[in-house]
């Protein structure tokens, strides 16, 4: 065989490989498209809203990731995750104690102010970065649970902050944490890390 006829041999193989390579790169451009132009919708302004807002830009900026909570292990379209959550400066940390006071105020559970006030515990390593939401569109707060082991009693508060202007906080709610019940397992057992974390450093 010359080689004139070797490369009209081979021809139609170049040109197939070449075909089929520019149909892979068509396609994975096709698919970065659309993965580019998939909306994230999601809820605001509470559990009860039905009204959702276009919050991709959220998302693909890497602030926030999906939180796979659902049963079938979908993303939560109401709640999601920072992906790096803020730490509260020392000015927040000061403001916890009157978070505290007011939630408990709000609940209409009784706290001894003048003990609490002249006995604080220290509250600066005793909250943990819950999940976030939207208050309105475009508009994320950021949630974290307060663990207060106050009184031979265990509580959690709720508060949030503004994420993207996070200076001030605002206490949403609290619960009693009973050890005999499993929903409350997760945060008995923070209770615990945070009482063995102590216990190292003292």
């Amino acid at each position: 065989m010359d080689i004139v006829t070797g490369l009209r041999l081979q021809r139609p193989r170049t040109w197939l490989l070449l075909v089929t390579v520019l149909l892979a790169v068509a396609a994975g451009l096709r698919l970065a498209k659309d993965d580019a132009h998939t909306k994230v919708m999601m809820y605001y302004g509470g559990w009860n809203t039905e009204e959702m807002f276009d919050a991709t830009r959220w998302f693909t900026s890497g602030m926030y990731v999906p939180r796979n909570i659902e049963a079938d292990g979908s993303a939560s379209n109401v709640t999601m995750l920072r992906n790096k959550p803020l730490k509260l400066t020392s000015q927040q940390v000061d403001q916890l104690p009157i978070v505290v006071a007011g939630v408990f105020f709000s609940a209409d559970l009784t706290l001894d102010l003048e003990a609490f006030a002249t006995n604080q515990p220290d509250l600066s390593n005793s909250y943990r970065y819950a999940y976030s939401a939207f208050a309105k569109p475009n508009i994320p707060e950021d949630y974290y649970y307060l663990y207060l082991d106050w009184q031979k009693k265990q509580y959690v508060v709720t508060f949030s902050m503004n994420a993207q202007k996070p200076e001030k906080l605002s206490g949403k709610y609290v619960q009693e944490v009973h050890a005999d019940q499993p929903a409350d397992a997760e945060h008995i057992k923070v209770f615990a890390d945070i009482a063995e974390a102590e216990r190292k450093t003292n």
